[in-house]
C-alpha cells in the first residue's frame, strides 16, 4: 500500500520535481498551498491539497495528519523586511515541527535547507536558515529526520538563472563573485531524487547532508563560463563584477524596495553572501548512505536547462 508523504513548498521551482519524483516512487502525496495550483500540479494530476501556509497551525496540523513522511521545502528567499526571513523560515519551521508532534509524531522529516545555513553571520537569509535548522535538532524528538544543505539548484523550470543563459548567448557574462571563489551546484532533478531517496535511507537517524552534485572541490567561474559556452552555442567572455559595484546596484534595489514595495533578492545585506569566497559542500555524502547518485554535472545539466528554456522561449 502506497505511504502518505506530506510537502510544503511543492508549488515551487523545486517543489515541483520533488512531487514528480513521489509520485513516480508510488507516494501518495498531499502538499500545502495557498490557493488550488492547478496550473503548477495539473501534471501530476493525483495529490491531496491542504489550503493555508506556513503561518496556518490548523492547516499544518491537517497536512502532515496521518503521514508517513514529511518534506519541508517552503521557505523565504526574499523579503522586504529582515524580520521577515525569520518569521517564515524559523518560525515556519517551528509551527511546522509543532504541528508534527501533535498530528504525527513518528513521521520522517526530511527538512531541506541551504549550504548558506553554514554561515549565519553573512546575511538575515543565513541566518534564519541556520536558526531553522536548529529548531529540526531542538523539536525532532525521537523521530527520523534528515536535513539536506543544497548549494545553487538550477535546470527546467528555473527563472532565477536565466539572465547567466541569455548573456551567454550575448557572449559577455557578468559574474559577481570573490576572486578564485568555488561553489557547489546540484541539478533540480538530482535534488529532487535525492530528498525522495532520504525517505528510504539507511545510516544514523538523525543526520545532516551538504549535497552537490558529486564533483570534487565545487566549480570555479570559468568552469561555470565554459559549461554555459557548450550549452549555448557560443563561448562568452566572463567579465566579474567588483563588491562595490554589486553594492551599488543593491542600494538601488533597498530603495525601490522601499518605493513599490516589492521584494528583491539583491540587498545590501544579501552582499557579503554573495562574496563569499567558499559555497562547497563539505562533510559526509549522502550517497555513501543510500541509493541515490547524481546524474547531472554542470556541463550535462546546463545543456538541458538551455533545452528548456529554448523551448519555453526564453533564450
Amino acid at each position: 500500500m502506497p505511504k502518505l508523504v506530506a510537502v510544503t513548498g511543492a508549488t515551487g521551482f523545486i517543489g515541483r520535481h520533488v512531487v514528480t519524483s513521489l509520485r513516480r516512487q508510488g507516494w501518495d502525496v498531499r502538499v500545502l498551498a495557498r490557493r488550488h495550483p492547478a496550473e503548477v500540479l495539473s501534471p501530476y494530476h493525483r495529490f491531496e491539497l491542504v489550503l493555508g501556509d506556513l503561518s496556518d497551525t490548523m492547516a499544518l496540523e491537517r497536512l502532515v495528519s496521518g503521514a508517513d513522511a514529511i518534506i519541508h521545502l517552503a521557505g523565504l528567499v526574499k523579503a522586504l523586511r529582515r524580520e521577515d526571513f525569520y518569521a517564515a523560515n524559523e518560525g515556519g519551521t517551528e509551527r511546522l515541527l509543532r504541528a508534527a508532534a501533535t498530528a504525527a509524531p513518528s513521521a520522517m522529516l526530511v527538512h531541506v535547507s541551504s549550504l548558506a545555513a553554514r554561515e549565519p553571520r553573512l546575511s538575515p537569509y543565513c541566518d534564519s536558515k541556520h536558526r531553522a535548522e536548529l529548531m529540526v535538532q531542538a523539536l525532532g524528538g525521537d523521530r527520523i529526520w534528515t536535513i539536506l544543505r543544497p548549494p545553487a539548484v538550477y535546470g527546467p523550470g528555473d527563472r532565477e538563472i536565466r539572465p547567466m543563459f541569455q548573456a551567454a548567448r550575448l557572449g559577455l557574462v557578468p559574474y559577481p563573485a570573490a576572486p578564485g571563489a568555488a561553489l557547489s551546484m546540484i541539478h533540480v532533478a538530482d535534488l529532487a531524487e535525492a530528498i525522495a531517496a532520504c525517505l528510504t535511507r539507511s545510516g544514523p537517524p538523525q543526520e545532516t547532508f551538504e549535497i552537490d552534485d558529486g564533483v570534487p572541490g565545487g566549480y570555479r567561474w570559468p568552469d561555470i563560463l565554459s559549461a554555459l559556452g557548450e550549452a549555448v552555442g557560443r563561448k562568452p567572455t566572463g567579465l566579474r563584477v567588483p563588491r562595490a559595484g554589486l553594492s551599488l546596484a543593491a542600494r538601488v534595489n533597498w530603495l525601490a524596495s522601499k518605493i513599490d514595495r516589492q521584494a528583491r533578492i539583491l540587498q545590501p545585506h544579501k552582499v557579503a553572501e554573495i562574496y563569499w569566497s567558499d559555497w562547497v559542500a563539505q562533510g559526509t555524502r549522502l550517497q555513501e548512505v543510500s541509493d541515490w547518485q547524481p546524474a547531472f554535472d554542470i556541463w550535462r545539466g546546463f545543456r538541458d536547462a538551455a533545452k528548456w528554456y529554448a523551448k519555453a522561449r526564453l533564450v
